[in-house]
């Protein structure tokens, strides 16, 4: 037996409060079961919250791009969350304000038009009005960071946190996404390295599958969202009065100091 509408908006309400109040909580899978497409409307509900005040969204960001994450979690698919304006993050990363948050470099991908399913990659590269580098600052609402299941990770919004987007547009016909490079470095010292090829073999291939699989839920990517392509480095713990330098090839830099 599945969810009832009331669990859906308990287990919400639940995360929503420790989105604001910075309180984590533990597993909703300790609670109870429920499926892939019970958690997206949890976190449905979760972003209704989120957009009840002054907020929009500005795009969908992925996770667990990559098959040895998948197995990891156990989910043979990516998963994605949306992004809203709260999200951006204008100064030094907030720490005291912020779950045990954790790094990440990201490929951003600005579209130009709606897209509409069945999408391929060639729709997503002729749809892209710019690359961006992103870093992405997520965070947990689970307590020290226990998450059992990919089910519990996409109610919580994908770890949603706050995010860096990078000053440069670069032309996607000036880029090739597969081979694209980055490196993470803390006050100096290379702690992650990735290429796009990290993320199903092209960046652009994830995009069209989140097209797709958005189309599952009477959802689309529009004309001016922001898509994040899943972490193309490792996950690096930040801490108080570091600095730290996201560098990709060609699309650009983010340089971050946490506080």
């Amino acid at each position: 037996m599945g969810l009832s509408q009331s669990e859906v908006d308990s287990f919400a309400d639940e995360l929503y409060d420790a989105y604001v109040d910075k309180e984590p909580v533990t597993p909703l899978s300790e609670d109870a079961e429920f499926t892939t497409d019970e958690a997206y409307e949890i976190q449905s509900a979760v972003v209704d919250r989120v957009l009840a005040g002054d907020n929009e969204v500005i795009g969908r960001k992925l996770g667990l791009v990559s098959e040895a994450k998948q197995e990891q979690i156990g989910i043979d698919e990516p998963i994605f969350g949306t992004i809203t304006e709260e999200n951006v993050l204008d100064g030094p990363i907030p720490t005291e304000e912020m779950i045990s948050p954790r790094l990440e470099a990201e490929i951003g991908l600005v579209l130009d038009d709606d897209l509409s399913a069945p999408v391929s990659t060639t729709d997503v590269l002729t749809s892209t009005r710019a690359l961006v580098p992103v870093v992405e600052l997520i965070e947990s609402r689970y307590k020290g960071w226990s998450i059992p299941s990919a089910q519990d990770v996409i109610a919580d919004n994908t770890s949603t946190g706050k995010l860096v987007v990078g000053e440069t547009l670069r032309d996607v016909t000036d880029v090739d996404l597969p081979h694209e490079g980055v490196t993470v470095t803390v006050n100096g010292d290379i702690e992650a390295t990735g290429v796009g090829a990290d993320i199903m073999g092209n960046p652009a291939r994830a995009v069209a599958w989140l097209g797709d699989r958005l189309a599952d839920l009477d959802q689309q990517l529009r004309e001016g969202d922001l898509v994040m392509t899943g972490g193309i480095s490792a996950a690096i713990d930040v801490e108080p009065n570091d600095v730290y330098t996201v560098e990709f090839g060609n699309i650009g830099s983010v340089h971050l100091r946490a506080e």
